[in-house]
């Protein structure tokens, strides 16, 4: 089973994103009589910038080494599952071969038979574990993605009075956008810098 975690990061930002824009809904909720007193005044230009997802999942530093061993992971045990699944193989026609020759006896043929039963069970249990530990592994980096970018881009939208954070990729509803909205950079540079929780120093 492969994991393909890049196409769920559009999921996660778009998660993040509706957070942002709750946020923004509710300060703005508080300030019904404020506004309701300056109706007359024009608006402030609303302040929009976007991320470009396709650019954050190839350069986040610590989601590609988590992918990547992942992906490694993922390799190694279709790897050890087909070479089981192939010696697995050979034993049946083995066996096969025997009964066709009348070198095994009635009583050999059913042991036989509920031995090799057992062996493919057995690897059919093991297979399930290892995807299910997979899935499992894949859902906790996404779970971290976006706790640290949702964190990210709260703390950015506080800090530079953000109205609007979208995103903008292959698959969102943005089909242009100007470069001087781009964050994608800044994002990135905050999110590289940080240190995800459990990971110690290297000098440690």
């Amino acid at each position: 089973m492969k994991a393909n975690i890049s196409l769920v990061l559009n999921g996660i930002l778009l998660i993040a994103v509706i957070y942002l824009f709750s946020q923004q809904s509710s300060g703005n909720e508080g300030k019904g009589a404020e506004s309701g007193a300056m109706a007359s005044e024009a608006p402030a230009p609303l302040k929009i910038v976007y991320l470009n997802a396709d650019t954050l999942v190839e350069q986040y530093d610590y989601f590609r080494n988590q992918k990547e061993a992942l992906d490694k992971r993922q390799a190694e045990a279709s790897q050890r599952m087909n070479q089981k699944g192939a010696a697995l193989e050979k034993e049946f026609r083995q066996v096969q071969e025997k009964i066709q020759q009348g070198l095994l006896a009635p009583s050999q043929i059913a042991e036989e038979e509920q031995r090799l039963g057992q062996k493919q069970q057995s690897l059919m249990a093991e297979q399930e574990k290892l995807s299910k530990e997979l899935v499992a592994e894949t859902q906790r980096i996404q779970l971290e993605l976006e706790d640290e970018l949702r964190q990210s881009l709260d703390e950015m939208r506080k800090r530079r009075g953000y109205d609007y954070i979208l995103q903008y990729g292959q698959g969102s509803s943005v089909l242009l956008a100007a470069d001087s909205l781009d964050i994608t950079v800044e994002v990135l540079e905050i999110l590289n810098k940080k240190k995800p929780e459990g990971e110690e120093d290297s000098g440690n």
